[in-house]
C-alpha cells in the first residue's frame, strides 16, 4: 500500500482499491468559533501565566495558526495574499512630508540621509515586508522597540524596531490589577508543545507614546479595530475559512484521478473530532507510561488506520457497515450534531464530478478575493479563466489605491512613524509606500508602453 500525504489529506493506493482521504473541521468546534455560542467575544476568556492574565487570540488561543493552516494549504490563497501585499508595497517605503496644495492633501517625498541610515541599520525593509504579510493575514502587526544603550544617561533614542511573530505573543495585564485593559505582552510558544514553554516566557510592557523612553524594550500592537472586540482583530479572512477548507481538497482529488491512472473509487472525509479524541487518548497513554508524546505517534496511528480502511473498502459490501460504525453525536443544547465519516463513491463517469469540484474551487477563489477586499481583476480570479481587460484592471487598481491603502499603511507603518516622531520631533517626516499613478496605454508615449512579446 502506498500513502502520499498532502497537507491534512492523503492519497491511498493499493492493489484492490484507491481513495482520497481528507480531515474536515470539527462541526461543533467550528460553529462555536464562528460565534453560535458567542465565542467570538474573547473578552470573556483569559488564562494565567506567572503573574499575568493573558488574553487569548481566538476561542482556543490559536487563531493565527488556524489562518496559517487554511491559507498555506490552499492552492490559491497564498498567491492572492501575496498579490495584495505587493499592491500595498508599490515601489517601496519612502520618507515624505504632508502638505496641502490648492486645498488638496499631498505628499512631498524627501530624502533624509540621517534617517535613511538609521532605517537601514535595522533592516527596515525586511521588517515592513513581514508587517505587510502579517496584516494581510490577521490585520494586525506586533513590533518591539529597543532603546539605545545608555539611553538613561544620554539622549534617549529608539535604536531599532523588531518584528514579532503573532503566533508567539499575546496581550496581557498584571494579576493584581482590576482593569481589563492590556498593559503588557507575553512571548512564548503558545502551542505548549514542550514543557519549557510553561516556564520560559518573556514579558514586555506595551509601548506608550506619551512615555516613549520609559522602557528599554516595549511592544506595540497596531491593528484594525473589530466591532465590539477588545484586544485583537477578527480578520476578514476568518469569514472565508470554510471556503478555503473546502477548496483545498479539490487539487488532492484531481491529483489522485490523474496520478498513474489510478482507478479512484472513493473520497473519504473524516471528522476532526475523531482525531482529537485519538490524540488525547495517545497523550494519556504516554503519561501513564511515563514517555513524551510526539506528533509522529498520531501520524503512525493514522497510517495504520488508513490501512484498515483500505481492507474494509476492498469489499463493497463492507462500506456501509464501516460508515455506520464510525458515527458519533454531540448534544449541544437542543441540537444533536453528528460527527460521522463520509465515504463518497466516485462515479467512474467523472465528467459531472470534475465539473462540480471545479465549481467549488472557482467559488472559493471568489470568496477569498471578496474576503480580502481585492478586486478579481487584481487577484487574477476572473470568470472562465479569461483575462480581464486592461481598462478594467486599471480601474480596479485606481480604486484600490484610493480606498485600500491608507488604513493598512497607517497600521503597518505605525511603529516606524512613532519612532520617527520621538527620535526626530522637529522634522515632521513619515514613512509611507510610494505608488505611481496608473495610466491607460494610449496616454503613454509609444516608447514607454509595455510590450506584449
Amino acid at each position: 500500500m502506498n500513502i502520499e500525504y498532502i497537507g491534512r489529506g492523503a492519497i491511498v493506493d493499493t492493489e484492490d482499491v484507491a481513495f482520497t482521504y481528507q480531515v474536515s473541521e470539527t462541526p461543533r468546534d467550528f460553529y462555536q468559533l464562528k460565534g453560535n455560542t458567542n465565542n467570538l467575544d474573547w473578552n470573556t476568556k483569559y488564562n494565567y501565566i506567572g503573574d499575568y492574565i493573558v488574553y487569548p487570540f481566538g476561542a482556543n488561543n490559536d487563531l493565527p495558526d488556524i489562518i496559517k493552516q487554511a491559507v498555506q494549504t490552499n492552492h490559491n490563497a497564498p498567491g492572492t495574499v501575496k498579490k495584495k501585499t505587493q499592491l500595498i508595497w508599490g515601489l517601496g517605503p519612502q520618507l515624505y512630508k504632508e502638505k496641502i496644495v490648492n486645498g488638496a492633501l499631498s505628499r512631498e517625498w524627501v530624502d533624509d540621509i540621517e534617517i535613511k541610515n538609521w532605517l537601514q541599520s535595522w533592516q527596515y525593509e525586511d521588517f515592513l515586508i513581514k508587517g505587510c504579510t502579517d496584516f494581510q493575514h490577521i490585520e494586525g502587526v506586533f513590533s518591539r522597540f529597543e532603546l539605545s544603550k545608555g539611553a538613561r544617561i544620554g539622549k534617549p533614542f529608539i535604536s531599532k524596531i523588531n518584528h514579532v511573530y503573532p503566533d508567539r505573543i499575546r496581550l496581557a495585564s498584571a494579576r493584581n490589577t482590576k482593569s481589563r485593559i492590556a498593559t503588557h505582552a507575553v512571548a512564548t510558544d503558545w502551542s505548549f508543545n514542550t514543557i519549557e514553554s510553561l516556564s520560559e516566557y518573556k514579558v514586555y510592557p506595551l509601548f506608550d507614546f506619551s512615555l516613549p523612553f520609559a522602557n528599554k524594550n516595549a511592544v506595540l500592537y497596531s491593528n484594525m479595530y473589530s466591532f465590539c472586540t477588545d484586544y485583537y482583530t477578527v480578520p476578514d479572512l476568518y469569514g472565508s475559512l470554510e471556503w478555503l477548507n473546502r477548496s483545498t481538497a479539490v487539487p488532492l482529488i484531481f491529483k489522485a484521478l490523474s496520478k498513474n491512472s489510478i482507478n479512484l473509487k472513493y473520497h473519504i472525509v473524516s471528522p476532526q473530532a475523531f482525531w482529537d479524541k485519538k490524540e488525547n487518548d495517545i497523550k494519556s497513554n504516554c503519561t501513564q507510561r511515563g514517555i513524551v508524546y510526539k506528533n509522529s505517534m498520531l501520524l503512525d496511528f493514522q497510517k495504520e488506520f488508513l490501512e484498515k480502511i483500505s481492507v474494509v473498502l476492498s469489499g463493497d459490501e463492507n462500506t456501509g457497515k464501516y460508515l455506520h460504525t464510525t458515527k458519533s453525536f454531540t448534544v449541544d443544547g437542543t441540537n444533536l450534531i453528528e460527527h460521522g465519516w463520509e465515504i463518497k463513491v466516485i462515479d467512474q463517469n467523472i465528467k459531472d464530478f470534475v465539473a462540480a469540484q471545479i465549481s467549488i474551487s472557482e467559488r472559493a477563489d471568489h470568496a477569498l478575493s471578496a474576503g480580502l477586499n481585492l478586486h478579481s481583476a487584481l487577484g487574477n480570479v476572473s470568470e472562465s479563466g479569461k483575462s480581464d481587460s486592461g481598462s478594467e484592471q486599471i480601474y480596479a487598481l485606481k480604486t484600490f489605491l484610493q480606498t485600500g491603502i491608507d488604513i493598512p499603511e497607517m497600521i503597518i507603518m505605525k511603529a516606524v512613524n512613532y519612532a520617527l516622531k520621538v527620535n526626530w520631533p522637529d522634522r515632521n517626516l513619515k514613512l509611507g509606500f510610494y505608488h505611481e499613478k496608473p495610466e491607460k496605454e494610449q496616454n503613454i508615449a509609444p516608447k514607454d508602453r509595455l510590450l506584449n512579446k
